[in-house]
């Protein structure tokens, strides 16, 4: 290989990093063998998380729970007993302090001021120093990272607005979509790696059209997908007129899912639950 293909092949490799928010010089490659979803680089790897032998939640080896506490707000339990809420916020509240929470987007019902003390991770999706903000944290058999979206460049670099989390444990990713506001590109999609259980906003407004929201589902191609983000059930009902076109729609009874890799469908499914017991947080719903 010539000096210019090198020198082309480590700008092509430069672009890419800094598209999914790789452009933090001075953090280090992730050991990317051992997991199966992406880690934000342009590699992805079958393999599975090393499974607890353990059950301090009572969910068995090999699943994940997931809770749909309102709104955008999920609690995810692992056999661990590993406890992360994504979106942290203050209005949206578990009826349990997680060990890991995460916060999209600084915005009201993403985002708290009021944080609760024994949170051993508390994970930010924004830039807070004008950078690209990146997280990637393991607790015991989970492993929680971002994938930094909504990016913006004013001139002295980029900088981003919002963050995909991922949630990796017992071989199985869920990944809370946020504030995704743009379409996702080939390449995009590659870094993200195989997701399982994707929570999607079907706002249809603020952040994408549900054409939009359905072209991303598409290339990302999970094997669930949770609609939330709505502040009327009207909303979401906008939304199911495009997805039930092209995806299966399943009605789930209560606020909770237990998944496992064999329990999940072989092909895309829109399966719908109902937030819990804070439900909308009011008669015309919060502000989205």
């Amino acid at each position: 290989m010539g000096i210019a293909r090198i020198a082309a092949a480590g700008l092509v490799f430069l672009g890419l990093s800094l598209i999914s928010g790789g452009a933090e010089a001075q953090s280090k490659p992730f050991k990317q063998a051992r997991f199966p979803c992406g880690a934000g680089i342009a590699q992805n790897y079958t393999g599975g998380f090393q499974k607890a032998a353990f059950s301090l939640a009572d969910v068995p080896a090999g699943h994940l729970r997931v809770q749909f506490v309102g709104h955008s707000t999920f609690l995810v339990r692992s056999p661990g007993g590993v406890k992360v809420i994504t979106d942290y916020n203050d209005n949206y509240r578990a009826d349990v302090v997680p060990d890991i929470a995460t916060m999209n987007i600084q915005r009201g019902n993403h985002s708290a001021y009021d944080i609760q003390p024994g949170i051993t991770h508390l994970l930010r999706g924004w830039s807070t120093d004008g950078g690209v903000q990146r997280h990637d944290v393991t607790l015991r058999d989970v492993r929680v990272y971002n994938l930094p979206t909504n990016l913006e460049n004013f001139g002295s670099g980029l900088t981003n607005f919002s963050s995909m989390f991922i949630v990796q444990s017992s071989g199985l990713c869920v990944a809370h979509m946020g504030h995704l506001a743009h379409l996702l590109d080939k390449e995009q999609f590659y870094r993200i790696g195989r997701i399982d259980v994707l929570l999607v906003p079907v706002d249809g407004r603020v952040t994408l059209s549900y054409e939009e929201l359905v072209r991303n589902i598409k290339g990302i191609s999970p094997r669930v997908v949770v609609p939330m983000h709505f502040n009327v059930f009207a909303t979401l009902d906008e939304f199911l007129v495009q997805a039930e076109r092209q995806f299966k729609i399943k009605r789930i009874k209560g606020d909770t899912i237990q998944v496992s890799k064999t329990s999940l469908p072989e092909k895309t499914e829109i399966w719908l639950m109902a937030p819990g017991e804070h439900g909308f947080g009011g008669p015309g719903g919060p502000p989205l």
